[in-house]
């Protein structure tokens, strides 16, 4: 358009430019959204996995001051079960360990253990807490010369 010989440039966008705009904005911002959501539940999951295998590791160091004939499923991990959130808050987490404790000489025919005597297999299972996801779980052999993990 020219205007007494000059050329006159329209300052803003097209309609076309706006629609376009309003389609890829959503989409870059729902994608970033699935992003953090994604690497908050990740981390979740990996701050909880590292309490747990935390709960796990001490079990075997309490197990190992006991002595072989007191050993039992009643025996748990406390007191090293219960872990502070993160990010400040006052709000404790606590994991029960269900320990099951069998003589090598009840285990399955198929079990390698079985073959151990004098001894006993302690299963120690801890379930992750508010998901379905399979409990993590450690298996020691105590015999009453020493302690073994598998």
């Amino acid at each position: 358009m020219r205007h007494s010989g000059r050329r006159v440039t329209q300052a803003g966008f097209t309609i076309v430019e706006i629609a376009l705009a309003c389609f890829v904005f959503p989409i870059i911002i729902y994608g970033l959204s699935q992003a953090y959501t994604a690497v908050s539940n990740s981390y979740s999951m990996a701050r909880q996995l590292n309490e747990i295998y935390s709960v796990l590791s001490a079990c075997p160091e309490i197990d190992r001051a006991l002595v072989y004939d007191s050993v039992s499923s009643t025996t748990n991990c406390f007191p090293n079960n219960t872990f502070q959130a993160e990010g400040g808050s006052s709000t404790l987490i606590t994991y029960h360990p269900t320990l099951t404790v069998t003589n090598t000489s009840s285990l399955g025919s198929t079990d390698p253990l079985k073959s151990v005597p004098d001894s006993k297999v302690i299963d120690i299972s801890v379930g992750f807490l508010h998901t379905t996801a399979p409990p993590l779980e450690l298996r020691m052999l105590i015999t009453r010369n020493g302690i073994g993990q598998q």
